[in-house]
């Protein structure tokens, strides 16, 4: 017996909307994980799991989003919004779990302002359109680990740029546009252990750049334009245990790792 296409069209008109996203427990990190990749959103999907402790919305069209479409994600950690076309993010609300937040291959034109999120640890706004930091931008992100801004446009930073991360340990300044830094800089940053500095256009460091009596597992400075005399890896107190640095304008390129605690003089 054949059924009227009416009743077909009812039938249809009756079932549950697709799925955008899939979800599977994450054996690593032993949290649910939502998988909203590449599915043209323009909006973050109403009805995701009350559980959901890790979501991936890269590669859709969230261009404009507030931290409030996740307040109900009381278990939510990991955030992925790289690769949206995002020109604002809205802070505000408060996200107690939120771990991890990466906002990487989007088109912020500055760095959105951290507020609600106190247990944050890794941020990374690599390959946006930042032009600089406000001082003190990351004070309401204490518990900060991980900072990844390479790939932006900044050609200056204030002095006071990472004040308050005590609990960094990794900072990733690479391939910006940065032509000086401040001497103060890195004072604040306690625990730091990797810098990357290297596809800038530094010509020189301030004297005493590097904190006395710091040590650090890797500095990279690699792909600069440095003077020649002015950088050769023995012209800074640097304590660390992988050093890299490069004059590539001059035939006395170096490109070594040092022993442990090397002091370079």
């Amino acid at each position: 017996m054949e059924v009227p296409a009416l009743t077909l069209v009812t039938l249809l008109a009756l079932l549950p909307p697709a799925q955008p996203c899939s979800s599977e427990m994450n054996k690593v990190k032993d949290l649910l994980e939502v998988n909203c990749t590449g599915q043209a959103l323009s909006a973050v999907p109403p009805d995701l799991p009350a559980d959901t402790g890790i979501l991936l919305l890269s590669d859709n069209r969230l261009e404009s989003l507030s931290t409030t479409a996740f307040l109900s994600l009381t278990q939510l950690q990991d955030i992925d919004l790289a690769n949206n076309g995002l020109v604002a993010l809205h802070t505000g609300a408060l996200l107690l779990s939120l771990k991890e937040l990466t906002l990487s291959h989007n088109a912020l034109a500055a760095l959105p302002f951290l507020e609600g999120l106190p247990a944050l640890t890794h941020l990374a706004v690599a390959h946006n359109s930042l032009e600089t930091l406000a001082p003190g931008a990351f004070r309401t992100v204490p518990q900060l680990q991980n900072l990844d801004l390479r790939g932006n446009k900044m050609q200056q930073l204030p002095q006071e740029a990472f004040a308050g991360l005590k609990a960094l340990k990794e900072l990733d300044l690479s391939d910006n546009l940065l032509k000086e830094l401040p001497k103060e800089l890195l004072q604040d940053l306690k625990k730091l252990e990797t810098l990357w500095l290297s596809g800038n256009q530094l010509q020189t460091l301030p004297t005493d750049f590097f904190p006395k009596g710091h040590f650090f597992m890797y500095v990279f400075l690699t792909e600069n334009p440095w003077h020649y005399n002015v950088l050769n890896c023995r012209t800074y107190v640097v304590l660390c245990c992988n050093c890299f640095c490069s004059n590539y304008a001059h035939k006395d390129a170096i490109h070594f790792p040092l022993s442990a605690r090397f002091l370079i003089t």
